[in-house]
Parts: C-alpha cells; structure tokens; sequence
C-alpha cells in the first residue's frame, strides 16, 4: 500500500493533470446539474405555486359566486314573504269587505221586511177597520130594517 501511494504521487504529471482535468469536468458537471435540477425544481416549484394560486383564485371566484347566488336566494325569499304578505293582507281586507257588504246587505233586508211588515200590518189593520165598519153598518141597518120591518107588522 505504501509502495502504491509513493508511486501515486511520483506518477506522471500528465496523467495527473489528466486526472485532475477529468475530476474537474466532473465536478463543473455535477455543478451543472445540481444548476439544473435546481432549475427545474425552481419551476416546479413556481408552476405549483402558480397551480396553487390558481387554485385559490377558482375557488375564491366560486366562493363569491356562491355568496352572490345566497344574497340572490335570500332577496328573492323575502320578495316572496312581502308578496306573500300582501297576498294576506288582501285576502284579509277583501274578507272584511265582503263581511261588511254582507252586513249592508242585511241591515238593508232586514229595513225591507220591516217595512214590508208594517205595511201588511197596516193594510191588515185597516182592513179589520173597514171590515168591522162594513160590519157595524150592516149590524145598523139591520136593526133599521128590522125597526121599519117590526113598524110595518104593528101598522
């Protein structure tokens, strides 16, 4: 071994710097290398970071997209209460409309019978009046008859 490394040292100078020459190829290879993986690790790096920043912005548009469609549901969920509300509250106006034209219409019956029942009370009346006066007058002139009839037999 000893013999092996003194003639490593005294061997040619041309191989030496041939070595040396190689080794440094080597090693300014290696170097281009390492130069390059850390290329295209920089660019996988910067092409993940731009899929990542892509990513982020897809679903922050989606997220906006969505909160916009919720805003959109919820406007029209209380468009429709305020229709539906309306809906009652005219429902509710037309039913007291219709009960206090019910109630007009009744007062306004009930005024007609009244007097449809005066009127046949007073014509019932004054045909009781007439007829006991009708009666009265007979009753009169039966007794005048029967006064004249009893004169004429006594005569």
């Amino acid at each position: 071994m000893r013999n092996e490394l003194k003639e490593s040292p005294l061997s040619d100078p041309v191989e030496e710097n041939l070595e040396l020459l190689r080794a440094q190829q080597e090693l300014r290879q290696v170097k281009d290398t390492v130069t390059a993986l850390r290329t295209n690790l920089e660019e996988l790096q910067t092409g993940c970071d731009g899929a990542v920043q892509g990513a982020v912005a897809v679903a922050q548009d989606e997220i906006r997209q969505l909160r916009q469609t919720v805003q959109a549901l919820r406007d029209d969920l209380q468009v429709l209460q305020g229709e539906k509300e309306q809906a009652v509250q005219a429902a509710i106006a037309t039913g007291h409309a219709e009960a206090r034209q019910l109630h007009q219409a009744i007062a306004a019956l009930r005024t007609e019978l009244e007097t449809a029942i005066a009127r046949d009370d007073a014509g019932r009346e004054a045909q009781a009046r007439d007829y006991h006066d009708e009666l009265r007058q007979l009753r009169e002139t039966i007794a005048s008859l029967r006064v004249e009839l009893e004169k004429q037999h006594a005569s």
